[in-house]
């Protein structure tokens, strides 16, 4: 009775052991099965793009300041009393046009006087040269009437050139600047009276790092804006580099010339400065692709499923585009969105709709 018991009890254990068993082994069956066909199910979804090639220019900017081709003060080169002023401030005028005349009744009489002279010399040294044909008047009457009338001669270009000096002209075409002088007013000889400036063409005067120094020649293209014309663009070219670098800034100067036939640009004026040293063939990706933790940028590239982490080096930017130098290649395939659930070596899907020209 005892024996049959006891195997009835072992019996039972047994089947226990052999429900139990069952059991595990579906339950590993399912764990495998979470480990290899579920993997799709943990991939993160994301949207990819692929790179845009781009014709990339290289350029460097600088701030500058804008100059006139030429501009002179004009100063009168003698004392006087103002007479006339037939010009206004602002005024466009030629080479030669009459800017201000002083008071010149002192400097006719001079001339009148010198010519005067000059007259009563030449006839004395007529009538001596005559004598002295005729052998009656000695050589030493004959020099010294000579040298009275070359001094006649210069005294009267004197008196010339000292009413000359008692009108100021305009050395060249060009535009006046402000004038605040009237009739009447006595000018020292030493003062501005106002500047002359040849606004046909301007010069643009910007500084560069020494850096750029073996890159800038004349004839470089530059273009311009400033903030009297924040919607439009000046074009021209570099006209002079400086030949050596300034040490305490380790810079040197570049002047570019640029037409300005409306006169729009003005000397002084503030310029921003764009000059182009060349253009290559390269790569952008979208901004928003593009993920910065304090000096490194870095994307996340898709190749097989999986997520790579990718340095980059960000350079020009395009609007909502920026350049990617380094191992990027035009087929790589970016991701746009979801980055921030990634990891690098992390498996994504590509949704549908979302690849933008990567998804291929």
């Amino acid at each position: 009775m005892k024996r049959a018991i006891r195997i009835s009890i072992g019996l039972v254990i047994v089947l226990l052991c052999a429900l139990v068993g069952v059991s595990g082994t579906q339950a590993l069956l399912s764990v495998q099965d979470t480990g290899s066909g579920g993997r799709a199910d943990r991939a993160t979804r994301v949207a990819v793009a692929s790179p845009e090639a781009r014709r990339i220019e290289d350029a460097v900017t600088a701030t500058g300041t804008i100059m006139p081709i030429r501009s002179v003060a004009l100063v009168p080169d003698a004392p006087g009393r103002v007479t006339s002023v037939p010009v206004t401030s602002g005024q466009r005028v030629n080479e030669g046009d009459l800017l201000i005349q002083m008071d010149e009744r002192a400097a006719r009489a001079a001339l009148a006087d010198a010519e005067a002279t000059l007259g009563e010399a030449r006839q004395e040294f007529n009538r001596v040269e005559r004598l002295a044909k005729n052998n009656t008047a000695a050589e030493a009457q004959l020099e010294g009437a000579r040298a009275n009338l070359l001094r006649a001669e210069a005294a009267v270009m004197t008196a010339r050139a000292d009413l000359q000096d008692r009108a100021i002209t305009a050395p060249f075409d060009g535009t006046l600047g402000l004038i605040d002088i009237e009739t009447g007013a006595y000018l020292d000889g030493s003062t501005p009276v106002t500047r002359l400036s040849d606004l046909s063409t301007v010069k643009v005067s910007a500084t560069l790092p020494e850096q750029y120094f073996d890159r800038v020649q004349p004839g470089k293209t530059v273009t311009i804006t400033t903030p009297a014309y924040p919607d439009r663009t000046f074009e021209g070219r570099v006209s002079v580099r400086a030949p050596e670098i300034d040490r305490d800034t380790r810079s040197f100067e570049i002047r570019a010339d640029i037409d300005n036939p409306e006169r729009r640009l003005a000397g002084g004026m503030f310029a921003h400065t764009r000059l182009l040293l060349g253009s290559y063939d390269g790569l952008a990706i979208p901004d928003r692709a593009i993920i910065s933790e304090g000096l490194q940028s870095y994307v996340y590239t898709v190749s097989d499923g999986l997520a790579t982490r990718t340095e980059i080096d960000a350079g020009k930017s395009f609007g909502d585009l920026t350049e990617v130098r380094g191992a990027m290649t035009a087929e790589a395939r970016v991701v746009v969105a979801g980055w921030d659930r990634l990891s690098d070596g992390a498996a994504v899907t590509i949704a549908e709709g979302d690849a933008q020209g990567g998804d291929r």
